[in-house]
């Protein structure tokens, strides 16, 4: 193990990279303790890594952060060479054949300087609920590090690794996968030392072409840890519960008292949010609507058990726990409750949506559904929004479903498919289109529920929802 200082210096780690071109200037004591790879927010003093983006190279910024007073840059070896003049000689410059690689074994032999537990979860539904809810619950107990927001994929989980410091006693790292290969990557920077898989569903189905390829994507991450490191199954998944647990240390998880966690609601408030009980012994009450936040509980009931908590410790912790924002997010407004759940979607989570909404007791009040596309489901897209539409129009309880986008119109085609139904549906061209029908029908007591992708932005509707149009 190197010192604090040592460890945030580039040199400790250059000495040992072979991916490493040209140092130009003086970089001994160019530190990664404040990286950046936004050119717009980058500030004096701190390191540019130059990035290719889906619609930006970074290297076409690199005379601006110099202009920003950046401490150095790394950059490519085929932009250098293709700019040599292009910045003052004294500005410090390490050159790399690949900066995306680069910045991953740098996070790769960072992490490798701590010798703390790493919690990796990942899944189809409810990653960042269960990273969410693991972080609060440990943090009763330890300095917990976690990846913020959305930083779950091959650039964010390695940014976040960087942040790792000597006062943190244990991290949660949730990871993110749209291809094949990404979470044995991921895994391979994080190094877990216990492993969570939340659950198989269809998120992301148009690149992996099938549920088994995304049980084989999703399960790489136990495959990454030790057989003698813990793994938390959720047996209430038909495919995980298939996974192989010969010579593994396994902790299960589910509503039989046969698992090692479980749990029971034994009550829910007026708007879903449960009360359970957690083996058998201590009673357990969410804020976080939904019946489906059970087994995100028990998952991080686990998690807190084998780290040594109580189950007193967790069920006080969990009372506490607050959704991430766009996360079934509840506010009143004019006496209308708004459940935001407009963060993403896929056709797992848009059913258990559906079920939260059409459970809740509202008397007199209207249930509005507001949906947009499912995306990334490539040639199943169709199919997909069709059969959701379908298994919408077979339940009770709705007033109007009001749908935004392209894919969605396959939504409302699977309702008028179910001719014993007679439910209002409507296909709108824009956020505003909604936002104008809601103004019109709205009254206290109403409850509606947003929800889509997170490239359709379904919180648009809300804006100015209950202003006065000019």
């Amino acid at each position: 193990m190197i010192q604090v200082r040592e460890k945030l210096l580039l040199q400790s780690f250059l000495s040992g990279y072979d991916g490493l071109k040209k140092i130009k200037g003086k970089v001994d004591r160019l530190s990664y303790e404040r990286l950046s790879i936004d050119s717009r927010t980058i500030e004096p003093g701190e390191l540019f890594l130059a990035l290719h983006g889906e619609n930006h190279d970074g290297h076409a910024y690199i005379p601006q952060v110099v202009q920003k007073g950046a401490s150095g840059a790394i950059v490519e070896k085929s932009w250098y060479n293709a700019h040599p003049d292009e910045i003052p000689s004294d500005f410090p410059l390490v050159v790399v054949e690949n900066t995306l690689h680069f910045l991953q074994q740098l996070a790769a032999w960072h992490r490798r300087q701590f010798e703390i537990p790493v919690i990796g979860i990942t899944g189809s539904n409810g990653k960042t609920t269960t990273r969410e809810m693991t972080a609060h619950v440990l943090s009763r107990r330890y300095r917990v590090f976690r990846n913020e927001g959305n930083k779950n994929n091959h650039i964010g989980v390695p940014l976040m690794l960087l942040q790792l410091r000597e006062d943190h006693e244990v991290a949660v790292f949730e990871m993110a996968s749209n291809h094949a290969g990404e979470i044995a990557l991921l895994a391979g920077l994080t190094q877990p030392t216990m492993g969570v898989v939340t659950n198989i569903g269809k998120a992301h189905l148009g690149y992996f072409g099938s549920l088994h390829d995304v049980y084989k994507e999703k399960t790489a991450l136990f495959e990454a840890i030790p057989a003698t490191a813990p793994i938390v199954i959720n047996m209430e998944d038909p495919l995980l519960r298939s996974y192989p647990r010969e010579n593994r240390r396994v902790i299960t998880v589910g509503y039989s008292s046969d698992y090692d966690v479980f749990g029971k609601i034994v009550s829910h408030n007026k708007l879903g949010a449960i009360r359970f009980l957690l083996n058998n012994r201590v009673q357990v009450s969410l804020q976080i609507p939904g019946a489906h936040q059970l087994l995100n509980a028990l998952i991080a009931s686990a998690v807190a058990l084998e780290m040594g908590l109580s189950e007193d410790e967790i069920a006080d912790a969990l009372a506490s726990f607050q959704p991430a924002s766009q996360r079934m997010e509840i506010k009143e407004m004019n006496g209308v409750t708004i459940i935001n759940d407009a963060y993403n979607a896929n056709p797992d989570s848009m059913r258990k949506a559906v079920d939260y909404l059409t459970s809740l007791k509202t008397g007199d009040g209207k249930k509005i559904l507001i949906l947009g596309d499912m995306l990334e489901l490539g040639a199943f897209s169709e199919d997909e929004h069709r059969e959701l539409g379908r298994y919408i129009a077979e339940k009770d309880g709705l007033s109007e479903v009001l749908l935004y986008g392209p894919d969605s119109r396959f939504i409302k085609e699977g309702i008028k498919s179910v001719k014993a139904k007679k439910l209002k549906c409507y296909h709108y061209p824009r956020h505003l289109d909604i936002t104008r029908h809601l103004r019109q029908i709205l009254h206290p007591g109403d409850v509606l529920l947003l929800k889509g992708s997170r490239g359709m932005q379904m919180e648009r509707v809300l804006y100015g929802l209950f202003e006065q149009e000019a």
